[in-house]
């Protein structure tokens, strides 16, 4: 049996905004503003432990109308398992609209969900984390990028 690895992961997000207008009618133009620099980061991850790696992050939406909001596949290609990746290695983690980890957040694709955020100021979108555990990896710094976009 090896022994444990710390690991520290950072699933770094960029925001795209998206304008969608409506056929045939008048919109005025709405002004947004979307700060995702709270993202998940796991933290040290020892594979030895039985329980899942949680975390959480948030993104911090201001807006005069509502949004949908959507996050990427990242760099798995895939909702079903997200990887994060240090060279050569993978380790597989996702992301969720609940605090009970039981809605991937994608985009709406796959059995995943995603968020409607209300219109408002400074409004908080909690992004929950979660790694598997068991996975038995080499140690180093795992990140993945995602695009969250904001349909308005």
């Amino acid at each position: 049996m090896r022994g444990s690895h710390s690991h520290f992961s950072r699933a770094a997000v960029g925001a795209v905004l998206l304008g969608l207008s409506l056929a045939g009618a008048a919109r005025a133009a709405t002004s947004c503003s979307i700060d995702a620099t709270g993202a998940v980061a796991f933290g040290p991850y020892d594979w030895t432990t039985v329980a899942p790696t949680d975390s959480t992050g948030t993104i911090t939406y201001t807006c005069d109308g509502p949004a949908l909001v959507v996050l990427s596949q990242g760099s798995s290609g895939t909702y079903t398992a997200r990887t994060m990746i240090s060279g050569a290695n993978q380790l597989t983690y996702n992301l969720y609209t609940d605090a009970a980890r039981s809605q991937i957040w994608g985009d709406f694709s796959g059995g995943t969900t995603l968020r409607l955020v209300a219109a408002g100021t400074r409004v908080p979108i909690t992004v929950y984390g979660r790694l598997p555990a068991g996975q038995n990896v080499p140690s180093g710094s795992y990140s993945d990028t995602l695009m969250v976009t904001f349909f308005f």
